[in-house]
């Protein structure tokens, strides 16, 4: 269930910026928005946990 919910959000994203992107600068703008927002759901997909980390500068207990 949480991969659906992931993926929903990720596309629901996804069309909102190509929605934008083609609102504002035609079909070139919204294959732009496609490709940023492509790039964008890849690494936070992939590294949030790492990315999350890092904000709250989280480090490893040892022993």
């Amino acid at each position: 269930m949480n991969n659906l919910k992931t993926f929903l959000l990720l596309t629901i994203l996804t069309l909102l910026l190509v929605w934008i992107g083609g609102m504002i600068a035609g079909v070139a703008g919204a294959f732009f928005a496609f490709l940023i927002a492509l790039i964008m759901n890849i690494v936070s997909y992939w590294w949030s946990d790492k990315i999350v980390l890092g904000m709250y500068r989280a480090k490893e207990i040892l022993p």
